[in-house]
């Protein structure tokens, strides 16, 4: 994955739980997230809109392996959310979209150290 695909990946994420952020877990998760749910989407919607904003504005490997970094400390922060059984269903699955996120930037990363390579 290179940069030029992984920044509106990213930046279609972030607009879809900044605007409808019950929509993909009320669907994936089979029921509705708590109001307080849906702010904690909205405010990583944020996350992820900064970050596709950074990563437009510098898109370089160390950039890029930064983020990656910020994407798989979310996805361990939700081993431990996952340890809360009401939460266990939305917190798996966040921790396989942050892990997602997280090997996609690195992949990122490396694609974009390739051409300077050659």
């Amino acid at each position: 994955m290179t940069a030029r695909l992984l920044i509106p990946v990213r930046l279609g994420c972030a607009l879809l739980q900044l605007s409808a952020p019950n929509l993909v877990p009320a669907r994936v998760l089979a029921e509705p997230l708590r109001r307080r749910e849906q702010l904690v989407v909205r405010l990583l919607g944020v996350r992820h809109l900064l970050q596709a904003a950074v990563t437009t504005a510098v898109p370089t490997p160390a950039v890029l392996r930064l983020g990656a970094g910020v994407d798989a400390a979310h996805a361990a922060s939700m081993i431990i959310a996952a340890l809360d059984r009401r939460r266990r269903r939305t917190a798996v699955a966040e921790m396989l979209c942050a892990g997602s996120f997280a090997v996609a930037g690195l992949h990122a990363a490396r694609a974009a150290v390739r051409p300077a390579a050659q």
